[in-house]
């Protein structure tokens, strides 16, 4: 008997036909495969992550397991994730949205503010995301470029603002340049920009002052921030939203009641605990990024940006980027290419366990 397949033509937006979706990171069973490499041989400097997993925690959890109420909804509430996250960071526990991750929290917050005729500022080269979900809301998305060195142009993010903004995303660090945005030109941006302004601090712990003592007082700022980096939780997914109290009501009106289960919400209390762990894994972290940093910036030919994350750029002044990120890849290596025409010259590592580092040193001096 022959099969058929019956083709429906769904109504969705039309939108979507000319939608520029995120790229998705090929996993390593793809990446291995498609240059003929072993699983094992992979090694990843394009994820941004903690190469530290925190085993631990992950014993302990394993050790409850059975004790975890997993037949029934999470408190919707998030109360003691919330009480855990105000000790860590000294603001009140209700200025906080608790979400699955930094981009749930980014949806969130586009689904307040954006619709229709409206529009987004961001500050480019950054995080694709804040582009996604703001399209995807149906606002436009006004780039303003960002200085020689990276900078924020805080004087042409200012001049942008109209009567169709509603939000202006900023990255402190930035993804992926690593530069921190000074406490000054945020205050700056909050008092004379009358639009939500939201501050992703996904890398904050690595380097950098944090802004969210300053939500609190400016109900126009929601900073966003995660376990995925530092805490070595990204597959666990969870994030928030740090705001005032009013915003937080407002934001909440829209946050899906359960998106975060009881594992990691398990997983957050033991991290928020042991603080001091990440805080040394952070030190060492650092320590091999200034490593790196230097013994990279020995090969003729490349540029090392300065970065306050766990992560930099590499710019390639005598050799072709694609050239130079295929022959890494041939040999296992994955680094992150990146779209924006002002980073066509540039790499971006993330910082490893320091025995990857080393062959990752070998390899580009090799190359170069």
């Amino acid at each position: 008997m022959g099969w058929f397949v019956y083709v429906v033509f769904m109504r969705f937006r039309a939108f979507i036909n000319s939608f520029r979706a995120y790229a998705w990171e090929p996993s390593d069973f793809e990446i291995a495969a498609s240059v003929g490499l072993d699983v094992s041989r992979i090694r990843r400097f394009d994820l941004n992550t903690s190469p530290y997993k925190p085993s631990h925690w992950l014993k302990k959890v394993a050790g409850e397991l059975e004790e975890l109420a997993v037949h029934r909804y999470p408190d919707t509430s998030y109360s003691a994730l919330r009480r855990g996250l105000a000790s860590y960071l000294g603001v009140g526990e209700d200025c906080f949205v608790i979400a699955n991750g930094g981009d749930e929290a980014f949806d969130i917050i586009s689904k307040v503010y954006l619709e229709d005729g409206c529009e987004a500022i961001v500050s480019s080269p950054t995080y694709s995301m804040y582009r996604v979900v703001s399209e995807i809301m149906g606002a436009k998305v006004v780039s303003v470029p960002r200085k020689v060195g990276f900078l924020d142009d805080v004087d042409g993010l200012i001049k942008a603002v109209n009567n169709r903004t509603r939000l202006i995303f900023l990255c402190s660090p930035n993804n992926p340049t690593g530069n921190v945005i000074g406490r000054d030109d945020l205050v700056r941006i909050l008092n004379e920009c009358d639009v939500g302004v939201v501050v992703d601090e996904a890398y904050q712990e690595y380097g950098g002052e944090s802004s969210v003592k300053l939500a609190e007082s400016y109900s126009n700022l929601m900073v966003v921030r995660t376990f995925s980096k530092a805490f070595g939780l990204a597959g666990a997914r969870l994030g928030y939203i740090v705001a005032c109290r009013e915003t937080v009501d407002v934001l909440n009106k829209v946050r899906p009641p359960n998106s975060v289960d009881v594992v990691t919400l398990r997983l957050a209390e033991l991290a928020l605990d042991d603080v001091e762990w990440v805080r040394l894994r952070v030190r060492d972290t650092l320590a091999e990024r200034s490593r790196l940093v230097s013994e990279i910036s020995k090969i003729r030919g490349v540029r090392v940006y300065p970065s306050a994350a766990n992560f930099f750029l590499l710019e390639f002044l005598e050799r072709d980027r694609d050239e130079v990120y295929y022959e890494l890849l041939r040999r296992g290596f994955v680094l992150r290419r990146l779209e924006d025409p002002a980073l066509s010259r540039c790499l971006r590592v993330s910082v490893g366990l320091p025995e990857d580092n080393n062959a990752l040193l070998d390899a580009l001096r090799d190359i170069l």
